[in-house]
């Protein structure tokens, strides 16, 4: 299996490390190269160790910038090769990008693409596709694999119902959800949380 030297090195240094949201900001190297100034292929072999070889919980985000990365084609071979490589649980996060720094001649991204992108994620066998940066219930709600019914319903930033168990079971059905869940019994809005982060020396 592959492995990048820089992926092994950084969660050897901090082991601890729960949980990890890698953006894999399109899937074609020729976007890599001319926007981002690197390459496709490190972040894929970064997500395979980190699924395969490490105990972290892995998220991915792309951000999908209107007519750059949002075609079709590319995001079947992104669904297709994150439901081979790395399995069907892994959560796909598609968020919406707003022109700013050098890319302001790009207008937002619409909300019927993110719409189409997660309805092609799930097409290709994916359970949890989420849609980001917009006002979208449906698209920011998991659902539980078995019964179908809501586990956590997000508007944005703010959860409206949660019904899973402390230790992620779907209360209706009892269907085990992967993730890292804990005892939930607050509402969740959008305000500001401090967090402390502890570097071992």
């Amino acid at each position: 299996m592959r492995r990048t030297h820089a992926a092994s090195s950084a969660f050897r240094r901090w082991p601890s490390r729960d949980a990890a949201n890698v953006d894999l900001k399109g899937f074609t190297d020729e976007f890599y190269v001319k926007l981002c100034g690197a390459h496709l292929q490190p972040v894929l072999d970064t997500l395979v160790y980190l699924q395969h070889e490490t105990k972290v919980w892995t998220e991915i985000t792309t951000l999908l910038i209107p007519g750059k990365n949002d075609s079709d084609a590319e995001l079947e071979a992104e669904c297709k090769w994150i439901a081979r490589e790395l399995g069907p649980d892994v959560p796909l996060h598609f968020t919406a990008f707003h022109p700013d720094y050098k890319l302001t001649d790009i207008a937002h991204t619409p909300a019927a693409t993110l719409t189409r992108a997660r309805n092609i994620a799930l097409a290709e066998g994916l359970n949890y596709v989420y849609t980001g940066n917009v006002h979208d219930i449906d698209g920011g709600t998991t659902y539980c694999p078995g019964c179908r019914k809501t586990l956590i319903e997000r508007d944005w930033h703010e959860i409206l119902k949660y019904e899973l168990t402390p230790d992620g079971a779907c209360r209706h059905c009892g269907t085990s959800v992967p993730g890292r869940f804990e005892y939930f019994d607050r509402q969740w809005g959008r305000r500001r949380v401090p967090v402390r982060i502890n570097v071992a020396a």
